[in-house]
């Protein structure tokens, strides 16, 4: 008896995997899909998207609009008014050096403040530990609705806003779901290396950073490849704190809202997308065998 409901135990489990394997195999196709159809509409001409907006560019490869890529980078800039320069004109350069600028920064920024604070609410048995805790959960929980513009307020009043040092400050912060996996991770981290390190005369700056960060760094690696990723492809920012720096991303939706001449079209602004995704999509298959095997990566265990 007990063989025959393992047996229908297998079964069932079996059919839910088929199914999931069906329902996440089709989003991932229509991921591929529109992938690929994007890239096919940046090789477009404007004459052949117009008659041909589905399958691939007409023609040869080589007749192909690969000088579409040329036009838009010596052509794609973005003109905005400094109150004290007046009209500046960024070109694709210029965004892709903000990009490297605010992804690094504020990617070290969170990622390091998620870290520590995390460390400081796990393994210090105090009050203010717990009440940390609570609150990055009751903030996740509870929506903060109105707050951009007393935090656009705040930076004008104290001279932060639209420069670095503003933006890095702001994401210097520990709220969200990484601070739960800091968390997590460090609470599976035995005690005994820090009790072992203090014994030897150790202090705490040297127990974090020379034995309990190194125990941690596959998490470290994962949460700064996937905030750097969310970072790369974020225009809002740049739109409403740091307007005076556009980044490609708020170059590719200044694209999608603006009529400029000859940057308009379907294929030109797929050739951005195109841009902007690149070095990302390198950056996965690079680090992909790293990014998937520390997702399942923990601490040492008591």
């Amino acid at each position: 008896m007990m063989n025959v409901f393992k047996t229908k135990k297998r079964k069932r489990l079996g059919a839910l995997n088929v199914i999931l394997l069906v329902v996440l195999s089709f989003y991932a196709l229509s991921l591929v899909v529109l992938l690929l159809w994007g890239l096919s509409t940046s090789l477009k001409t404007l004459d052949d998207f117009y008659g041909n907006k589905i399958w691939l560019p007409s023609g040869s490869i080589l007749t192909w609009g690969w000088d579409n890529y040329t036009y838009v980078l010596q052509n794609f800039a973005i003109e905005l008014r400094d109150p004290q320069v007046g009209i500046i004109r960024v070109n694709m350069f210029g965004q892709a050096v903000n990009t490297i600028i605010y992804t690094v920064g504020t990617t070290l920024a969170s990622t390091a403040c998620c870290c520590l604070m995390s460390y400081l609410s796990a393994k210090f048995d105090y009050p203010f530990s717990k009440f940390l805790y609570t609150l990055v959960v009751i903030v996740m929980i509870i929506p903060i609705v109105g707050n951009t513009p007393s935090m656009l307020l705040l930076l004008k009043r104290t001279n932060l806003y639209d420069n670095w040092l503003g933006t890095f400050i702001m994401r210097f912060t520990f709220g969200g779901v990484y601070f739960l996996i800091f968390h997590g991770v460090w609470e599976g981290i035995s005690s005994e290396y820090a009790e072992a390190a203090t014994i030897d005369g150790a202090n705490e700056f040297q127990i974090f950073f020379v034995i309990m960060l190194p125990l941690v760094r596959t998490t470290i690696y994962t949460v700064f490849l996937i905030t750097f990723i969310g970072h790369w492809n974020e225009y809002n920012w740049a739109l409403m704190y740091m307007p005076t720096h556009p980044t490609l991303a708020y170059g590719v939706y200044h694209l999608s809202v603006t009529s400029t001449p000859g940057m308009s079209y379907a294929p030109m602004r797929m050739v951005a997308c195109v841009i902007l995704a690149l070095p990302i999509t390198i950056i996965f298959i690079i680090f992909r065998e790293k990014l998937i095997g520390n997702a399942t990566a923990g601490g040492v265990k008591e």
